[in-house]
């Protein structure tokens, strides 16, 4: 069990670190790792009035911007280049197997001009971003998806990538957002021109996460490694 999930736990036990950390919170607008700790632990009333803080926090940050009832937030549109991936993650409700497409009707990849239409709709209603949805290296695990990357002229997912967030980039002008799993230094690097932002996502650092029995990027450590962070 985790530090943190000790910690929660016993503010729910023993209510004294979390009574002191909510007074502070509310007396002062600031608190500490050990604070937002016990926090985690606010159940009812306790919940409702770290709440109520939390929300005038957020007025008061607003109000000092000169942005006072305004939160911004950017659109963008959702491009699922494919739903294939080589994990096989439990909790997963995006993947899909080769044979789950095909009774679908859904393309192995999303085709260049698929691609170029949603974005151009997204861009039409007034999107600013796109973020490509995909699985992590289906090639590795799926023939079909290897055999569809070498028909199309494509060494790899990340190589289509890269090729179709400077298609969007360059015909649509909405900003790629592009999330496709672990990822080396030297990848990073060559999708750096066509991305506006890239990410590793890191559900959870528990490691019940259901992920899968067998290899799968999911696990936190193997993520945390393979990025070079470990």
């Amino acid at each position: 069990m985790s530090k943190q999930s000790v910690m929660s736990k016993q503010s729910v036990l023993n209510p004294a670190p979390l009574t002191d950390a909510l007074a502070r919170l509310e007396d002062t607008g600031e608190t500490d790792l050990a604070g937002a700790t016990a926090l985690f632990g606010a159940r009812g009333d306790n919940l409702d009035r770290l709440l109520n803080v939390a929300s005038r926090l957020r007025d008061d940050g607003l109000a000092r911007a000169s942005r006072e009832g305004i939160i911004t937030y950017s659109k963008k549109v959702f491009l699922p280049v494919t739903q294939l991936c080589q994990d096989r993650c439990h909790y997963c409700v995006f993947v899909e197997t080769p044979g789950g497409l095909l009774k679908k009707g859904i393309p192995t990849y999303l085709p260049p001009e698929e691609i170029l239409r949603i974005a151009r709709e997204g861009a039409a209603l007034g999107c600013k971003e796109a973020l490509f949805t995909l699985g992590d290296r289906p090639e590795n695990r799926w023939p079909v998806a290897r055999q569809w990357l070498e028909d199309h002229g494509y060494t790899s997912t990340l190589d289509y990538i890269g090729a179709m967030a400077e298609l969007v980039l360059t015909e649509t002008g909405l900003l790629p957002h592009l999330n496709p799993g672990v990822m080396s230094f030297a990848e990073l690097q060559r999708l750096r021109p066509v991305a506006a932002s890239m990410g590793l996502m890191l559900e959870t650092t528990a490691t019940r996460s259901g992920a899968s029995a067998g290899e799968c990027t999911l696990v936190p450590r193997t993520r945390i490694l393979l990025c070079g962070c470990g």
